[in-house]
């Protein structure tokens, strides 16, 4: 197809096509201004591309993680890992547990995992493989209640978009990991508290597995 490619690419000349939109990691003016302290999708995105180091592993589930994550520029080195061809919601967890496997031997520092908590209650097992592997991802999960990228395709107001509300702090702990020496729990419900985070420097460095769960509006 390569020889064909090329022959229709000749024919058609030069093609005047606009530039899309170039994430800059400058939060929308908007949220700068609002006085509320939800976290928002509009205001974190930008806000934890801004915290993004390079050569970074940033795994993002089916869902509204992997939508939000457009809107973020990366620095340089950085790989993403999505998997929107299949949408198949929940394989986030587990694909972060074999990239933070193959991080660990490469010698690469933080894998990233972005999930929403309807997908992580899927698979959240694949948590307590990294604590037996003492893996050190850092695993953020986003809990809106329930399958909110299902809810905008189909049945926005329709219980079965719905979940148990789990305790997720605890169940690192469930898990075998011990909080402050193989693994640490954090909950974040507002922006402050996220910019918060996103300074620790312990936080940053990934010594070992750190969860936060973020309180997150739709």
């Amino acid at each position: 197809m390569n020889g064909v490619l090329q022959k229709i690419i000749a024919r058609m000349g030069r093609l005047n096509i606009e530039d899309g939109p170039k994430p800059t990691n400058k939060v929308p003016s908007t949220e700068k201004e609002s006085s509320s302290e939800i976290i928002t999708q509009a205001w974190f995105w930008p806000t934890m591309g801004q915290w993004l180091q390079p050569k970074d592993i940033v795994i993002t589930e089916t869902g509204t993680a992997n939508f939000g994550i457009w809107e973020t520029r990366f620095p340089s080195d950085v790989t993403a890992v999505s998997q929107v061809l299949w949408g198949s919601i929940g394989y986030a967890t587990g694909s972060c547990q074999g990239v933070a496997l193959a991080a660990k031997e490469m010698g690469i520092k933080r894998t990233i995992l972005f999930t929403g908590d309807g997908s992580f209650q899927l698979t959240a097992q694949e948590v307590s493989t990294m604590i037996r592997q003492k893996l050190n991802p850092i695993i953020f999960v986003i809990c809106n209640e329930g399958y909110t990228i299902e809810r905008f395709i189909h049945g926005m107001d329709a219980t079965y978009n719905d979940i148990q509300e789990w305790k997720y702090k605890d169940l690192v702990a469930v898990f075998g990991g011990q909080e402050g020496k193989t693994a640490r729990t954090y909950q974040v419900k507002t922006k402050k508290e996220v910019e918060a985070l996103f300074k620790d420097d312990e936080f940053a460095s990934a010594p070992f597995l750190q969860a936060s769960n973020i309180f997150q509006a739709l």
